[in-house]
């Protein structure tokens, strides 16, 4: 009889540890206050960003997100409408794998290990995704002042530190710098001040600024030519 309690007891120990380590690896780290969602609309948003996993490099594009976990690998986020990828690449600036996905609103990402945290601004949700590509977790994040705060600070933060290694995300496109809304470049710094470019598209971004510029410069001229031609021809015919 002792020996049949003593091995229940066993038993339950086990499942006990199992349900808390299953818990512990697939808790999202991250530093907002989250909820859970519910099935129906995790089965929604799954459905609807179609994510797929890069296992070439895609086209470079200017970046809007970026973070360094603690092993140097380097995620960086870009994004052509609601065509968004994140490509991961070593301390280098080696491409090893990617993603891509659909969201019509901007997001920001973290790299936990070998898992990235990817965070939907539009709809408040968070996902973690590992390196097949598998889904590991999909959380609400919650809409506090906290959390507000953390996507300032922390998510849309141009530096990451690493040990005595500082990331920035800057521009190098000259006076198109005060135009821009996303980052041409990924430097690395180290502590002697020494910097190296990792990930560089400035002469495709300056391209692009340019023909910006242009088209807006045409537009006013236009729109200005259209309201002043009615003043000029009645001036003219007073």
């Amino acid at each position: 009889m002792k020996n049949y309690i003593r091995y229940i007891f066993v038993i339950l120990l086990l499942l006990l540890l199992l349900i808390n380590g299953g818990v512990g690896v697939l808790a999202m780290n991250t530093g907002f206050s989250t909820e859970s969602l519910p099935q129906d609309d995790t089965d929604t948003f799954l459905k609807n960003i179609n994510l797929s996993v890069l296992t070439s490099e895609p086209s470079k594009e200017a970046i809007e997100c970026f973070d360094v976990n603690e092993d140097g690998f380097i995620a960086i986020g870009c994004s052509t409408f609601e065509n968004k990828t994140v490509c991961i690449y070593t301390s280098d600036g080696d491409f090893q794998y990617g993603y891509s996905f659909e969201c019509s609103g901007s997001f920001g990402i973290e790299l936990d290990k070998s898992v990235l945290n990817i965070y939907f601004v539009r709809s408040d949700v968070a996902i973690s995704v590992n390196p097949d590509g598998e889904i590991e977790e999909i959380i609400k994040i919650k809409n506090t002042s906290e959390n507000n705060s953390y996507w300032q600070k922390c998510l849309y933060s141009t530096t990451r530190k690493i040990g005595d290694t500082e990331y920035i995300i800057k521009n190098d496109m000259g006076i198109f710098n005060l135009f821009a809304s996303s980052h041409s470049q990924l430097i690395s710094m180290d502590k002697n001040g020494e910097s190296r470019i990792i990930y560089d598209v400035s002469p495709g971004q300056f391209t692009n600024m340019f023909v910006v510029f242009i088209g807006v410069i045409a537009s006013v001229g236009i729109v200005a030519a259209t309201i002043l031609r009615p003043l000029i021809k009645s001036k003219r015919s007073g």
